[in-house]
């Protein structure tokens, strides 16, 4: 009978799950917690970590054992890569080409994994790359050392918490769910469409003790990640939030929906795990931040592979070799090609050479479609590609002074003109057929009237402005007119060389 063993940690406590799974069906053999209190400043090596665990269970595991090990967002940087239209083969290399330009000292030996969102051979991708910093995957390695084990797969938390409560039939269809998955002073908040992860963030939170500052901190994140959500999937929203954990929080925060305008699904993983597992010495409250471990161990119980799984990350599909049985069976086709052709030449020598001519010709005519084709592809592809492509650094620096044409030490300065930049997004527009960039601005002016000059500043160069949220804020003294603009940014090949409108 196949025995799994999953481990996950966090500063406060690392947990460990060990199942049975076979044909008469899957239950808990073991469960443990054990806490990581420290007075060390660095916190706790790997091999520590590992050997807090070795001691609550007791005798090492012996035997066959499939591990799996999750790693939390401290050593693992995420980002949202777009990319042009290629074959769903060529995306490995293609992602790791654009992640070298895009995290931060992204090296050689840094373990990179993604998930695939949108796109295809005639479509623009977009991944959510997510990659392990060498020092994560040593971690992983000699927390697994201490208790006798190696790592076989190595899942991202928040994306194994998000596995489990789909497994629990909580996340069907195309909607936006937003898994929260409770830890004790932290929370794993991973966006599924279906089983996909689109978005993924780990934030901290007050001690457990502090219920109301707990809550009114988690609906703050919850709030943010919503809006990102939005951001990023063209305005599609979040339908459902469930928050899994034993914990007070995920009980009253039902309260809070009403808030946040979603409704709020509470989810025990203690109500959906296999027999044996409330009946360890682990308790209610404990085992209810063991969602990741259980969505790990079930997830492999029932043969589907993490969602991030960085031992066994995705890579270009070889070819396969050329074995025994291809060589015999090109053998028979030349022995026939050449049968084949021997009987046709002694019959018709004149005709089969014109054939052969007619045949050469029209292989030479398709060669060449084929290698235009490509290259107009490729032209195509390059054409898309540029058409988004705005300098933002001309751009910022072009916006910078028509917000602000004069500084705020000149004697005549505008005052009543005056605005506040409180947000500043760029981004670029969704879709094939995208053209330049985004600018979403969040300010505060000192009356409508000043929204308009600045709006008119803010023209010009084939650039479009378009107001909204307009409305009275008195959370900036002097500044009382709340607002947003939405600028189109054509890209750098159609802006002319202009000076900005004072």
């Amino acid at each position: 009978m196949p025995r799994i063993l999953a481990i996950d940690w966090d500063r406060y406590e690392i947990r460990g799950v060990l199942i049975s799974s076979g044909a008469t069906g899957t239950s808990v053999t073991g469960a443990w917690s054990a806490s990581l209190a420290t007075a060390e400043p660095d916190g706790l090596s790997g091999k520590q970590i590992g050997n807090r665990l070795a001691d609550v269970m007791g005798d090492p595991i012996s035997g066959k054992v499939t591990t799996l090990v999750g790693v939390g967002r401290d050593n693992v940087q995420i980002k949202l890569l777009n990319l042009p239209p290629a074959p769903v083969e060529e995306l490995p290399e293609m992602v790791r080409f654009q992640a070298e330009r895009e995290f931060t000292a992204l090296g050689s030996d840094a373990a990179l994994d993604f998930i695939p969102l949108v796109g295809g051979a005639e479509t623009a991708h977009q991944v959510l790359a997510l990659a392990l910093s060498p020092a994560g995957m040593a971690e992983a390695t000699e927390v697994c050392e201490s208790i006798g084990v190696t790592p076989d797969r190595i899942p991202v938390r928040g994306c194994a918490a998000a596995a489990m409560v789909h497994r629990a039939g909580l996340t069907e269809g195309r909607e936006i769910v937003l898994v929260v998955n409770l830890l004790a002073d932290e929370a794993d908040l991973a966006a599924l469409v279906g089983d996909a992860v689109v978005l993924l963030r780990t934030v901290r939170l007050p001690d457990s003790d502090q219920l109301e500052a707990r809550q009114r901190a988690l609906v703050g994140e919850i709030r943010r990640t919503m809006a990102a959500v939005r951001q990023q999937m063209a305005d599609h929203q979040v339908s459902q939030v469930v928050v899994c954990g034993a914990d007070p929080l995920s009980e009253t925060l039902g309260a809070a929906a009403d808030e946040i305008e979603v409704a709020i699904t509470p989810f025990n993983p203690i109500e959906h795990a296999p027999p044996g597992f409330d009946a360890t010495a682990v308790t209610p409250d404990t085992l209810g931040r063991f969602s990741a471990v259980l969505g790990m161990a079930l997830s492999e119980a029932d043969r589907r592979p993490p969602i991030i799984d960085f031992a066994n990350v995705r890579k270009k599909v070889a070819p396969r070799r050329f074995s025994r049985v291809h060589l015999q069976l090109a053998a028979v086709a030349v022995l026939l090609t050449v049968w084949l052709g021997l009987h046709v030449w002694k019959s018709f020598a004149k005709p089969a050479q014109e054939l052969a001519d007619t045949e050469k010709r029209i292989q030479d005519v398709q060669q060449e479609t084929r290698m235009y084709k490509d290259v107009t592809e490729q032209a195509e592809a390059v054409d898309r590609w540029l058409a988004t492509d705005v300098n933002w650094l001309d751009e910022l620096t072009d916006f910078a002074q028509r917000v602000r044409p004069q500084p705020l030490s000149a004697k005549e300065f505008p005052i009543a003109d005056d605005a506040v930049i409180n947000q500043l997004t760029l981004s670029t527009p969704p879709g094939t057929n995208a053209v330049g960039g985004r600018m979403e601005i969040q300010a505060v002016a000192k009356s409508p009237a000043a929204v308009a000059k600045l709006e008119e500043r803010l023209r010009g160069g084939k650039r479009t402005v378009s107001t909204g949220n307009s409305k009275t804020d008195k959370n900036v003294p002097g500044y009382d007119w709340s607002f947003g603009l939405d600028v189109r940014v054509p890209p750098s090949s159609e802006l002319p060389a202009e000076a900005p409108k004072k």
